[in-house]
């Protein structure tokens, strides 16, 4: 369930002091135009959704439904319902600043909790929710960009970055379509749960698709995560709101 909940994280605020390219700055500048300019990205650093799809767990696939909603740069909060050989799985998570609270229950019971590791993966899944709202890209205090050679994916021309997330020392790509300038692949590293019970390293890569213009941003409505190749998961958003801002109580942890 651990490598569910990260890869379903979102928005945590970063810092520090890093360098741009020329070319990486053009391109970031070129996606942040495409997806329908500065004004408006920066206007609405809030949203709400409900999402569909399946995911992959120990070689089968099951369907869930769930609902997210989140402000910028810190708060996040989604519940996600599925039916796992015949028992119910449900998956509660709230990021608000420093403070995250995963609570996962199977039939109404609680399962185990993660650990140090599992919060330094959803600070970084939460960093690449930032990642791709793209005008933060172009503060030095939080990130570090340098263009990639070009490249293609199912023969498709893209224009490519490297993201270096300072506060984490981290890093992943960002890939755009030559012809549109939209962002609609990210790739990083990522933790992934074995046969075994234990975390491996993949590579995981997200394609977004059936951009929607909302409010005057495209924003992706169908999302593809590979791990290692492989399919894990398939997501649908569906009733997709983009807001100025949320009421920070919608984000609130209980102790």
């Amino acid at each position: 369930m651990r490598t569910l909940i990260l890869t379903l994280a979102t928005v945590l605020a970063l810092g520090g002091i890093g360098r741009a390219d020329d070319k990486a700055t053009e391109l970031v500048k070129k996606a942040i135009d495409a997806h329908g300019g500065a004004d408006a990205l920066n206007k609405y650093k809030a949203g709400r959704l409900n999402m569909n799809g399946e995911f992959a767990l120990g070689g089968m696939s099951f369907k869930f439904t769930g609902k997210l909603s989140y402000s910028t740069p810190d708060r996040f909060k989604m519940e996600m319902n599925a039916k796992v050989a015949g028992m119910n799985l449900v998956i509660n998570q709230t990021v608000n600043g420093k403070n995250i609270k995963n609570t996962v229950t199977l039939d109404g019971m609680k399962q185990p909790g993660g650990n140090g590791s599992d919060e330094d993966e959803l600070r970084f899944a939460a960093a690449l929710q930032e990642v791709g709202l793209l005008t933060p890209l172009l503060d030095a205090k939080k990130f570090e960009i340098k263009a990639l050679d070009d490249t293609e994916f199912d023969g498709v021309k893209y224009s490519g970055i490297e993201v270096k997330v300072l506060a984490l020392k981290k890093d992943c790509k960002l890939y755009f379509d030559k012809k549109t300038g939209l962002q609609t692949i990210t790739v990083h590293q990522a933790k992934a749960a074995n046969e075994t019970g234990g975390m491996d390293d993949v590579k995981e890569e997200t394609f977004g698709s059936d951009f929607k213009k909302i409010n005057g941003v495209l924003v992706p409505m169908k999302l593809l995560v590979n791990h290692d190749g492989k399919k894990f998961m398939e997501i649908n958003c569906k009733d997709y709101e983009l807001l100025e801002s949320i009421d920070a109580k919608e984000f609130a942890i209980d102790d």
